[in-house]
């Protein structure tokens, strides 16, 4: 199959191999553009809906997002496998590499290193080859709020590489084409002062100080004019130290420090700085000649693959080989899958297993003899039996042999294979890296790496809805995005007062996060989310019609993968957004019914009546015989304890034209009791 490639560094456009792939309307390219950005996750068709009507969409939107996803794959032709629709929505598949931002990024960032090093020229050819792949405006032909934003990211990195590019550049002496370079930089971004400054300084070392003076002043009528402010203090320095260089002997005049590099969106990790440390000295310890295992896990999203990333770019830093391999969900069928792709192995065996192990351990040592390696298998619960048993034997081998073996794992309830594997990390004095969930002021980072701007006081309210989970917090914020939800004000992006709501996107995305859990627990979490944050295993087996002993092996299930924490008697969530998930996952016309079977439940098996209430006010509004009996003996006891829900409920029952006349004098009594 050809080669999919698109580009959104200008107009978006796609081609297939050497073909170029007509991506139709406006709107069928508008599609197109979001799943690219996107690529390799699921996106909504709600997220879709959004994103190209915002709050006017037909009737027909559903059925049109369907038609053009049939009228891409037609386009895509040979390549319209590449886009698939599963339950979580639509995925575009693309290789690494396929998107131009997605190299315009990696290449900014492998500029860093040799840039550190004193390697100016290195770097200054991977910016080069970086800025050439603009070809205009991002998003050129594609508009709505998604596309803004991703545009203004996008133009923000690619400002901060010409800058970065251009510092080398004079730090280095300079070349011929520098001032031609600056003075456009200068007339294409005039608020950037930056470029500004840049341009003094070169013209001011051409011997051109007049007119790097006049720069200065043609900067300042700028800023004054549009913004209202004056230079700032770098500005203004060099300002004094050309004219300090013309009254005297004329000094070197150089550009303040090279700047950081602007943070690409995916390319950086956020917070774990202790286990990046961790992983830092064994990459040392590695290059003396001193092997090691680690075991990295924790939930899907907690950033298991970005810590790998992170450690592999510093592996390669320092000159080790590197080889990595992912299991993927179906890889598990094809022996030795995942070792084959990291090693680069084509000639193993598939009919029998234990002599592909043997060549793949033979493989390692001959890597190995000739220097230190570092070879790691992401989402290794998903490697096949054999790729299983290669790790477990190398593992053993670390003690010989040159090696730093790595593997990521999320939690596998029941999976005796993986726990065998995690035993063995710690009986050969291996490292268990266990994530957990990032502080708020990493997730405050995320959010604003993510939509492109700084975060204002309004979105970072909303960090503790994504638990602590980066991949949550990218989901919250991308699916406000593509609902019109965030606004960008005086430089800061703002969210309206949506504290209690939560994007479709980020719910999908947290119940798909638990598909590896078992059916059984599964549908056990569903009841349980409608019982609240935390509740007793009696209560959900009166609303599931299990018994307690029935239900402990799924609920212990849940506990071990870390969805459900010990809360003294009874369970609870461990995050509300787990339970607001779950909930959210039974049908809206089907929720009613299970609160009041809920209700009946717990009061029938003796429930608090608080508890009981909250379900009686979630279910339908209909007044019956159980609910007015359940009013008449425990009515007095829910004013007591809980006296708001306790009106409702009776002014509810009162409001009944069902209500026996027997019973209304006794409610209306309790309603206006003289506790009222």
């Amino acid at each position: 199959m050809r080669r999919l490639r698109v580009t959104v560094l200008g107009p978006v456009r796609a081609w297939n191999g050497p073909v170029e792939i007509g991506l139709g309307p406006a709107r069928r390219r508008a599609l197109f553009a979001m799943l690219a950005a996107n690529a390799n996750r699921p996106v909504t068709r709600a997220e879709l809906i959004r994103a190209l009507w915002g709050e006017s969409a037909p009737s027909t939107a559903a059925g049109n997002i369907y038609t053009y996803v049939s009228g891409l794959r037609r386009s895509l032709g040979p390549a319209g496998g590449m886009l698939r629709s599963g339950r979580a929505g639509y995925t575009l598949r693309l290789e690494p590499g396929a998107l131009d931002a997605d190299r315009f990024e990696a290449l900014c960032e492998a500029a860093v290193e040799p840039a550190a090093a004193g390697r100016s020229g290195q770097a200054v050819a991977l910016l080069d080859e970086a800025l050439a792949l603009w070809q205009g405006e991002a998003y050129a032909n594609v508009t709505g709020l998604f596309a803004d934003l991703d545009r203004h990211r996008l133009t923000e990195l690619r400002i901060a590489a010409a800058e970065r590019r251009a510092r080398l550049v004079l730090t280095g002496g300079g070349d011929d084409a520098l001032i031609a370079d600056l003075t456009a930089l200068v007339r294409d971004h005039p608020l950037h002062e930056p470029f500004h400054e840049l341009l003094m300084c070169a013209l001011h070392r051409a011997g051109r100080g007049t007119e790097a003076l006049d720069v200065f002043h043609a900067a300042r009528r700028v800023l004054v004019g549009e913004l209202g402010v004056e230079p700032g203090p770098a500005l203004r320095e060099l300002q004094s130290r050309i004219l300090a260089a013309a009254a005297g002997p004329a000094g070197p005049v150089t550009p303040a420090a090279v700047a950081a590099p602007a943070v690409p969106r995916w390319g950086r990790l956020v917070g774990r700085d202790g286990e990046l440390a961790l992983l830092r000295g064994l990459l040392a310890a590695l290059g003396e000649g001193r092997s090691a295992i680690v075991w990295i896990e924790g939930e899907p999203g907690i950033g298991k693959s970005a810590l790998l990333d992170a450690a592999l770019h510093e592996a390669r830093a320092l000159g080790h080989r590197v080889a990595r391999g992912s299991a993927e969900e179906l890889s598990s069928r094809f022996p030795l899958h995942v070792m084959r792709r990291a090693l680069r192995l084509e000639d193993v065996p598939h009919d029998d297993p234990a002599t592909a192990v043997d060549r793949v351990l033979d493989h390692v040592r001959r890597l190995t003899a000739e220097g230190p390696l570092v070879l790691a298998v992401d989402h290794l619960q998903w490697a096949d039996e054999a790729s299983l048993l290669a790790w477990e034997r190398l593992a053993a081998l670390t003690r010989w042999l040159p090696l730093l073996l790595v593997a990521t794992a999320r939690p596998e309830p029941g999976r005796r294979d993986l726990a065998r594997l995690r035993r063995g990390v710690s009986t050969r004095d291996g490292h268990l890296i266990r994530l957990t969930p990032l502080p708020p002021s990493d997730i405050e980072q995320i959010f604003g790496r993510t939509v492109g701007v700084p975060p204002g006081a309004t979105l970072r309210s909303l960090a503790p809805l994504a638990a602590g989970n980066p991949l949550y917090a990218r989901e919250l914020v991308t699916g406000l995005v593509a609902e019109d939800g965030v606004r960008v004000v005086d430089g800061l992006a703002e969210v309206d007062a949506r504290a209690d709501e939560m994007p479709r996107s980020l719910l999908d995305t947290v119940r798909a996060s638990l598909d590896h859990l078992s059916p059984g627990a599964r549908e056990a979490l569903r009841y349980a989310a409608l019982l609240g944050d935390a509740f007793a295993v009696a209560e959900v087996a009166a609303v599931t019609g299990r018994t307690p002993f029935d239900l402990m092996s799924d609920l212990e299930e849940a506990v071990t993968a870390d969805v459900l924490v010990d809360a003294g008697s009874e369970l609870a969530f461990r995050q509300p957004v787990l339970r607001r998930a779950l909930a959210g996952s039974i049908p809206a016309a089907l929720r009613p019914t299970l609160h009041r079977h809920a209700a009946q439940a717990l009061a029938d098996n003796g429930g608090p009546v608080t508890r009981v209430a909250d379900h009686l006010l979630a279910g339908p509004p209909e007044v019956d015989e159980w609910l007015v009996g359940w009013l008449v003996a425990h009515g007095a006891e829910l004013s007591r304890q809980a006296p708001e829900p306790a009106r409702e409920l009776l002014r509810r029952a009162l409001a009944s034209p069902r209500l026996p006349q027997a019973a209304r004098a006794t409610l209306a009594a309790l309603l206006d009791g003289p506790d009222r």
